[in-house]
């Protein structure tokens, strides 16, 4: 383990109970996981040798992992928004180092586009873009990668999620090989619970609603740093045009032969990129 110190912490926020792991000590870096309704153990066992140089902060979002499910079992953007906010100021942060993931990138975004004054540095990797746009870009190429057999299982896989036969394991057991640019990256991922009604209901909304176009002019001076996999769904290309074109200030990082899942592709070239940026 990297670090000596490490806390499990259960902190109500609103109408759940947010499950917090805490490791190391130092600045405090915020790390947002994607799905939605994945969970904080896809950064680990990679991102820990940051933990030598920084406190990592990885929580389960509403309704993900050991965290208790919303009351209404309701998902949506400004809510993970405000929770977040509502945890900075349970563990006492005047500003945070947001480190957010695929939809984790999203929420950064958001966050920081509403509260600008909380934030101090944001590490985009994975990134999807500035719109729902970045959605259906994603999707589409994700599409095409699918070869002809998977795409008849996915058909048969969607009639028994529908009808409650087969849960959405079955479907990423399809999917996730199409993430990566080398498929032996899978044996070096954590396993991971995916709440199926999260993704469902938060990722409608994040289709429907998902915008920060209009107010990106609020974190002009917060430093940003996007780090994309070479041969992620989202090309380091297509992230210029998706959103880096709205916040010219912010860096890119290409990372060579990698798909979207960054942090278990190349967690070394990930970890110096994210030192580098958060030390100075």
């Amino acid at each position: 383990m990297c670090g000596d110190y490490q806390e499990s912490r259960l902190i109500r926020i609103f109408d759940t109970t947010l499950h917090v792991n805490i490791i190391g000590k130092g600045e405090p870096i915020v790390f947002l996981h994607g799905g939605p309704g994945s969970d904080h153990r896809f950064f680990l066992p990679h991102v820990l040798p940051l933990a030598k140089h920084f406190q990592l902060i990885l929580y389960d979002q509403r309704g993900c992992g050991k965290s208790s499910v919303a009351a209404d079992n309701q998902y949506t953007m400004k809510a993970e928004m405000e929770s977040l906010e509502a945890l900075r100021k349970e563990l006492g942060f005047e500003k945070m180092n947001l480190f957010g993931e695929s939809w984790g990138s999203m929420l950064a975004l958001l966050y920081a586009t509403s509260y600008p004054h909380q934030v101090n540095k944001l590490f985009l990797t994975a990134a999807i873009g500035a719109t729902a746009e970045g959605l259906v870009a994603f999707e589409s190429e994700l599409l095409k990668r699918l070869s002809t057999a998977d795409k008849l299982k996915m058909f048969f896989i969607h009639l028994g999620i529908k009808s409650k036969l087969l849960s959405i394991d079955a479907m990423l057991k399809v999917l996730d090989p199409h993430y990566l640019f080398s498929r032996d990256a899978l044996t070096r991922r954590q396993p991971t619970k995916m709440n199926g009604d999260v993704n469902r209901i938060l990722g409608s909304d994040m289709k429907a609603q998902y915008d920060v176009t209009n107010t990106l002019f609020r974190i002009s001076s917060v430093p940003i740093l996007v780090a994309q996999g070479s041969d992620d769904m989202i090309t380091p290309a297509l992230i210029q045009e998706l959103l880096l074109q709205y916040i010219p200030h912010a860096e890119l990082a290409e990372i060579q032969e990698c798909g979207h899942w960054t942090v278990v592709e190349q967690p070394d070239r990930i970890n110096h990129l994210a030192r580098e940026f958060f030390a100075h």
